[in-house]
């Protein structure tokens, strides 16, 4: 069975989730949804083996926001320790996945300066691994 993984967090916009849940059920694909928690600890390096082995669970109210969003296909959600564009890299190669869905940034001053010093998660993964991309715009989503 083929997978997709899309890249999660709090106050998403839904487009992302309904865009992933559709390719996924239409691919016949597992969907894994993956919380990258940047925040909890800085590490350059992964830990080692498979990351969702060693996974936390999502929080709540991410876990309900999942639920009313996605529709139609089941998901499985994890949140894991690290750089997002390394954690969703390092993921959907330990599970073989055949595409990473990401959405785009809000729009707003606050966005730009995150993106300034954290730089484009999107960007990052079309740079550094070799799996298609797909990013969801905010414009139009759900």
């Amino acid at each position: 069975m083929s997978t997709v993984v899309v890249g999660v967090e709090l106050g998403m916009p839904s487009g992302v989730l309904v865009t992933a849940a559709e390719l996924a059920r239409d691919l016949k694909a597992r969907l894994i949804c993956v919380h990258a928690q940047s925040g909890r600890y800085v590490t350059e390096k992964l830990a080692e083996g498979d990351l969702l082995d060693s996974a936390d669970p999502v929080g709540e109210d991410l876990a309900w926001e999942l639920s009313l969003s996605i529709t139609g296909t089941s998901f499985e959600s994890y949140a894991v320790a690290g750089d997002p564009a390394k954690v969703l890299a390092a993921v959907a190669e330990q599970q073989e996945a055949r595409i990473i869905v990401v959405g785009t940034r809000r729009s707003g001053l606050r966005q730009k300066v995150a993106e300034l010093l954290d730089g484009s998660i999107a960007l990052a993964l079309a740079q550094k691994q070799q799996r298609p991309v797909l990013v969801v715009p905010l414009l139009g989503s759900h």
